[in-house]
């Protein structure tokens, strides 16, 4: 398993909190995910989303130089299909570490 570092400010920060975490595994996708964080609040995950989107697009531009206007539509494009066009395999376990105290 290769997990990414976490950021510099959430290492600084005891209340930090991870909301999402991502792997590739036997070539498929599976998540982790806090969704209780903003359960009263679901725009927010969309702001997270957009977010993430743009700080994509640049850092492959920047590690590319390819047009990182391209390289955003392309996720966005793509983000957009996807919201659309859901799976119906989707499975897994939801647990409330809110609850829990689970960290």
């Amino acid at each position: 398993m290769r997990p990414l570092p976490h950021p510099p400010d959430a290492e600084r920060d005891p209340d930090s909190l991870e909301m999402l975490r991502g792997w590739v595994v036997n070539g498929q996708f599976q998540i982790s995910i806090a969704a209780w964080v903003w359960k009263e609040e679901p725009a927010e995950w969309g702001r997270l989303l957009a977010d993430s989107a743009n700080h994509l697009a640049d850092a492959i531009a920047a590690d590319t130089g390819r047009d990182r206007a391209e390289i955003y539509a392309a996720i966005s494009e793509s983000l957009i299909h996807h919201l659309q066009h859901p799976p119906g395999n989707l499975s897994g376990d939801f647990h409330d570490d809110a609850k829990t105290g689970a960290a």
